[in-house]
């Protein structure tokens, strides 16, 4: 059945479209079926290079596991690429052989994915390779292999902690949420619980979590619908289903009581972090809180930028964003205090400006939003209306390395180079300024050159 669905797309362009009128969303065209052992298959067809990505992902992550048994999600993908029943080798040799790229898995709360992008004449290595640890993989799972990879994640947990700020995070979730959530642990696990992984646990996570009924298969590039049934019949098909699982109920929490947690570090500079409980990916109140953390920390002439950065020189830097999972998520604003400053007054000052961004709103209403109703004391209230001042300050990029160097005048080639960057910049194009405008506040990094130019217009 052929459908296609809307792509992502920018901050800048959801603006734009609130104070411009209509604004035509590309569409990414695809093509989806199911086996009859349940598993999804996607296919989208890109003949523009003769490459193929394939990425499988299984609905399982952190928030399936059990207290006293954390971390086994990420674990267990470790396992994933030290071999099967059928080649019991390190699962990166083959794919190394024939060119391929972007090789690796991830783990997150609520999935875990695994991912290659292969020349278009190795798609039947990669989903051989796929269907083979997802149908024949314990057979080669041994104690030996677990206590390497279980020796490998502890590393990865100690790295992590002994960054600068690397134990914040899990502090937060543990505050915000309470123990038997199960998004109050981190995803790598503790300690304590990866020592005490076992291979039945491995065994039963396996049988429980890694059936075709329970992922989905994912097919972009140098490839057609027709071609990629016979070819995900041919290696996926033979494989049974997993047994029925069950889907947990969105689990949003009422709102928190004050808490303070202070933590001792080896840091150059104090930061603060205030944290907020919110709703989940699958809710709109999530794409409103996207739109309240661009307006707060999105570019450096954002609001809390503007404030504590810049006017009272009191931080070096401020971030405001939602963080969005399946069944819930959090709302965190955090302010790293410059060298010889009060951190009271850095919290003060994030204190007035969260207080004037949920009173005074603004002059432009987000359409999509502006009937929405919630409560003042929410994050997500204040993320309602976006004025025409917030507004540019989100159109503009985070980084100065999207920052080009083309101009609006010049020779023949130097303005079809600026043509080229503003029409693959979206934000550029709504935001309906000069790309030499923000070239140049990126380089001067002095944002009163750029409401000069403004002005001038």
């Amino acid at each position: 059945m052929k459908k296609s669905t809307a792509a992502l797309c920018s901050l800048a362009l959801v603006l734009a479209a609130a104070a411009a009128g209509a604004q035509q969303i590309p569409e990414i065209p695809y093509d989806e079926f199911y086996l009859d052992n349940g598993l999804r298959v996607i296919v989208h067809e890109d003949r523009k290079a003769p490459i193929v990505a394939v990425t499988i992902w299984y609905h399982v992550g952190s928030k399936n596991e059990e207290p006293g048994k954390t971390g086994f999600a990420h674990l267990f993908e470790h396992l994933m690429f030290n071999g099967t029943e059928n080649y019991d080798d390190d699962y990166f040799k083959p794919f190394q052989e024939i060119g391929a790229t972007s090789m690796n898995g991830t783990t997150s709360v609520d999935r875990t994915n695994y991912f290659q992008t292969v020349p278009s004449t190795a798609v039947d290595l990669a989903l051989w390779m796929e269907s083979d640890r997802m149908g024949h993989l314990l057979g080669a799972v041994d104690q030996e292999k677990l206590d390497e990879q279980r020796g490998v994640v502890q590393n990865e947990k100690r790295q992590g902690e002994n960054r600068p700020y690397g134990m914040a995070f899990q502090q937060i979730l543990a505050n915000v949420f309470p123990p038997d959530h199960p998004y109050s642990w981190p995803v790598i696990g503790s300690m304590e619980d990866l020592d005490a992984a076992t291979l039945d646990d491995v065994n039963t996570w396996f049988e429980t979590y890694y059936g075709p009924n329970n992922a989905t298969l994912v097919l972009a590039g140098d490839i057609d619908v027709d071609t990629a049934n016979a070819k995900v019949q041919q290696y996926f098909g033979h494989i049974p289903p997993g047994p029925p699982l069950t889907k947990r109920d969105d689990w949003i929490l009422e709102e928190l009581e004050a808490k303070r947690v202070t933590m001792q570090d080896r840091v150059p500079q104090a930061r603060i972090y205030k944290t907020w409980r919110a709703p989940g990916w699958t809710h709109d109140d999530g794409t409103l809180l996207e739109l309240a953390g661009e307006v707060l920390s999105g570019s450096i002439s954002s609001r809390l930028y503007q404030r504590l950065v810049y006017e009272d020189e009191i931080a070096t830097d401020v971030s405001a964003s939602p963080w969005t999972a399946e069944i819930a998520g959090a709302f965190f604003v955090s302010a790293t205090v410059a060298p010889g400053q009060d951190i009271g007054a850095v919290e003060t000052a994030l204190d007035e400006e969260l207080a004037r961004f949920l009173a005074e709103g603004s002059n432009v209403s987000v359409a999509s939003a502006a009937s929405r109703t919630s409560s003042p004391r929410t994050p997500s209230s204040a993320a309602v209306r976006i004025s025409t001042s917030d507004r540019l300050r989100c159109c503009r990029p985070r980084r100065p390395r999207m920052c080009a160097r083309p101009r609006i005048a010049g020779s023949a080639a130097t303005r079809s180079r600026s043509k080229f960057f503003r029409s693959n910049r979206p934000w550029l194009q709504a935001a309906r300024l000069p790309t030499a405008v923000h070239c140049r506040l990126w380089r001067s990094f002095r944002p009163h050159r750029f409401r000069r130019s403004i002005a001038r217009r």
